[in-house]
């Protein structure tokens, strides 16, 4: 009578042992695919918060209630012009003022375009943005295809503005509604100036909004 086990056979082994090492192998697959996913999640949320739109200054660029990543910055000097920045604006003594004045539309962050820096002269006339870039003594027509007007752009003109030190020129890319740099009431500027490089909290990378569904189903 033979006694031996079957399962130390090499038939045993061919056809059973393979099945039982890629059961092994899916396993250690699925296991480094979470680990992959928690990884970038916590890459990105460590150096990335999310970011509610509130309005529809910024529209069609982004749609009031969309949720956004935004990379923060140590100096709001990493911000270029033609970024979408975040702005924390909530501890200046005019956005105080406006908040106890306004309890029905409180500002703490704004989300607009950088659109000139300190030295640059802007100006709009005839619905067209011009900018005199810091040591130039040139016009350029700015190229904005993310701007939305929805009526005349002449409407929109405003007379040039020379950016001081470490201000910011910024606006919404909803010409229409947006409270931005080129008014003087409200909370677009400050009492005398506009608002500077330190205000910038974060950058909203053009990535994020490309990609924004598959960053909604990541890590939102």
């Amino acid at each position: 009578m033979d006694t031996r086990d079957l399962r130390e056979s090499e038939l045993y082994k061919r056809r059973f042992g393979e099945k039982e090492s890629s059961w092994w192998w899916l396993l250690i697959v699925a296991l480094c695919c979470v680990l992959a996913v928690f990884g970038v999640r916590h890459y990105f949320t460590s150096n990335y918060g999310g970011v509610v739109v509130d309005g529809a200054s910024m529209d069609k660029t982004l749609a009031d209630g969309q949720q956004l990543l935004m990379e923060y910055v140590d100096d709001g000097r990493e911000a270029k012009r033609g970024d979408i920045i975040v702005l924390d604006v909530s501890k200046h003594p005019e956005i105080i003022e406006y908040n106890r004045t306004h309890p029905k539309d409180q500002v703490s962050f704004l989300i607009k375009r950088l659109i000139a820096i300190e030295g640059d002269k802007v100006k709009c006339k005839d619905g067209q943005i011009s900018i005199c870039y810091v040591g130039t003594s040139e016009w350029v027509n700015l190229n904005e295809p993310y701007a939305y007007y929805k009526i005349s752009r002449e409407v929109y003109d405003f007379a040039e503005y020379v950016v001081g030190e470490n201000e910011i020129f910024f606006l919404g890319d909803n010409r229409n509604i947006s409270m931005d740099s080129r008014y003087k009431e409200g909370y677009s500027h400050l009492e005398n100036s506009l608002y500077t490089f330190d205000e910038i909290y974060g950058i909203v990378p053009d990535w994020a909004v490309k990609y924004r569904k598959f960053f909604d189903f990541l890590l939102f």
